[in-house]
């Protein structure tokens, strides 16, 4: 078949975000070659995006990564197919491939997604022959930003990559809204990349970290001499951003009286630097974010309307990460991907741990998701290797225990008697004989762990009264 039918094909196959949950997507070619998919069919699977695009869905099953493809299956019987995929992570996915036929009968593409994950998240259910798919392809070209952590899985966020693409080439000023950790510094470093100015410099200013006393020197610089203490002449922040982007980041917290010189250096193009008589040309653009509801704050006069007028030329919100679920997908193997190389780790997420991140409402947005993230692998890693040697060492133990003592007539209930004492009398050496703190650590109460010594003394003297019999 023609590359240029496959690609006619494709481009009348885009997948729209149905209810903004995740959903598992391939689109292949005649032959099972993965043409497009998403992350989080690569995340069922514990591999990457752009790994899983190099492959065959026949691959798949020779690597283990499933047993049977139901792609495959629609290939050869020409037939939609629908059925249960059990992944090697643990996930069970409800799924059905539908093969699109050429006029001679032969299979061109079979589009395989799936109706709901995991019986719990309901996705779409319509036929996919008219859906439109907007995914990643091995042809996609189209810069998304996922190197600076700008993922957009999700309709809105691929929309606000359309307009930042849109805007980038003009020097208008935006005003960038969102809950804080949604991403507004990404956003603001999208634009400058894709701008002209992507050679210059990016400057970034955090208006709620600087004291105020300090700001006027931080955002304007000064002169050498200007107050006690400037022995030397020092550029702003303003004056730095030359040729490239200012980004105010929460502006609304910069104070009033600086809001009005801020203004005039937006009017004027210029600067002046504290205890200096000339000024400095700049030529910058300008974006702003915030956190807050500046009309709000205008109305009752903590912010000035004319600032917040020549400053929201295009505004662009950035809706919170709990309306954003496969947006939650991507950042989870961004994320993934970017500190298991940083600490060379090696960690995939089971079906479990991925169902749970994804009803977590992360009310820190992408910020606690990534700190989430960066913890789980850290954790994970260390702890996970430690125990299982530890539990080794245990089985082993009690393996040895056993077979040193198969030939004593002990019952069931003695048997666990004893085993149950030796570990408590274990807990207790290590807590130095406290037993509350090691009623605690096994999750028993304080009575039971005399309780259970005492049988422990029980079966044992009446195994040594035996002997002496």
């Amino acid at each position: 078949m023609k590359k240029k039918s496959i690609e006619k094909a494709k481009n009348n196959f885009k997948v729209q975000d149905i209810n903004d949950l995740p959903s598992t997507l391939f689109v292949t070619d005649g032959k099972g070659n993965i043409l497009i998919s998403n992350e989080f069919t690569a995340l069922t699977i514990g591999i990457s995006l752009d790994e899983l695009l190099k492959m065959n869905v026949q691959d798949l099953v020779k690597a283990g990564y499933y047993k049977r493809s139901i792609t495959m299956e629609a290939i050869e019987t020409k037939q939609r197919v629908s059925r249960t995929v059990d992944t090697n992570r643990g996930f069970h996915i409800k799924s059905t491939s539908i093969p699109i036929l050429q006029k001679d009968g032969e299979v061109q593409l079979v589009v395989t997604t799936s109706n709901e994950y995991n019986g719990k998240f309901p996705i779409f259910n319509v036929d996919p022959t008219i859906l439109t798919i907007n995914n990643k392809s091995k042809e996609d070209k189209m810069d998304t930003g996922a190197e600076i952590g700008f993922v957009a899985e999700s309709l809105s966020m691929k929309q606000i990559v359309k307009v930042c693409n849109q805007i980038a080439s003009y020097d208008s000023k935006v005003l960038i809204y969102g809950e804080s950790g949604t991403g507004k510094e990404v956003v603001a470093r999208y634009i400058h990349r894709k701008s002209d100015r992507s050679q210059g410099p990016f400057v970034t200013i955090n208006c709620a970290a600087i004291p105020p006393h300090i700001f006027e020197q931080e955002l304007f610089g000064y002169e050498k001499g200007a107050f006690a203490g400037a022995d030397a002449m020092k550029k702003g922040i303003i004056e730095l951003a030359h040729d490239g982007v200012l980004f105010l980041d929460e502006i609304a917290e910069m104070p009033l009286d600086l809001q009005a010189k801020l203004l005039r250096v937006m009017d004027n193009n210029e600067v002046r630097r504290v205890g200096g008589v000339q000024n400095v040309s700049i030529n910058c653009r300008i974006i702003a974010a915030t956190n807050r509801d500046l009309w709000k704050m205008v109305k009752k006069g903590m912010f000035r309307e004319d600032l917040y007028y020549r400053i929201n030329v295009i505004p662009i919100h950035i809706p919170p990460l709990r309306n954003r679920k496969l947006d939650v997908v991507g950042l989870i193997s961004y994320f993934l991907a970017e500190f298991n190389e940083k600490y060379q780790e090696q960690l995939v997420l089971s079906a479990d741990e991925f169902q749970k991140m994804l009803k977590l409402d992360w009310p820190g947005n992408a910020r606690e998701l990534r700190n989430y993230v960066e913890r789980l692998v850290i954790t994970e890693q260390q702890s996970i290797k430690p125990s299982d040697e530890e539990l080794i060492t245990d089985w082993f133990a009690l393996d040895h225990f056993i077979k040193s003592n198969i030939d004593k007539q002990y019952t069931l209930k003695d048997f666990t008697a004893i085993v149950e004492g030796r570990y408590i009398t274990h807990i207790l050496e290590t807590f130095n004989g406290n037993a509350t703190e090691a009623a605690k650590k096994i999750g028993i109460d304080r009575s039971v762990i005399y309780r259970k010594l005492k049988k422990m003394e029980n079966v044992l003297e009446a195994e040594r009264s035996e002997i002496k019999g």
